[in-house]
């Protein structure tokens, strides 16, 4: 059986970068391995989810372009997972719409990944 390790993002602003992904919920810490550069991670269950700075600035590929990526989350709270980004500034891609397992939104990081925030069994109906 094949099972994800770790999911690696490179950030041309490591620091706001992790302010997005923390705004979802994910409770980065700094770390510094023997020979590698200080970065944040966390533990996804069994995923390493770290970020890196990038040796050189750059976008995201667009999106749904070739080697474009889209990372999902689940979160406790939605509403207030779309609140805290709309704080950060986060560009919202799709509003909170009804999927089969609940309601979603997705948002954009600071590097143009589009980004999938879910909740199970919830929908704000405007």
């Amino acid at each position: 059986m094949t099972e994800m390790a770790s999911l690696v993002l490179f950030a041309t602003n490591a620091q706001k970068t992790g302010d997005f992904y923390r705004a979802i919920g994910l409770d980065l810490a700094v770390e510094l391995h023997e020979e590698g550069p200080e970065h944040l991670a966390v533990e996804l269950g069994p995923v390493h989810f770290a970020i890196y700075e990038a040796a050189t600035p750059g976008r995201a590929p667009e999106r749904h372009s070739s080697g474009d990526t889209f990372a999902g989350f689940y979160v406790e709270s939605l509403d207030a997972t779309t609140k805290a980004l709309r704080e950060l500034g986060a560009p919202l891609i799709r509003e909170h719409e009804l999927m089969p397992w609940g309601c979603r939104i997705v948002s954009q990081d600071p590097d143009g990944r589009a980004v999938e925030v879910n909740q199970r069994e919830h929908c704000l109906i405007s």
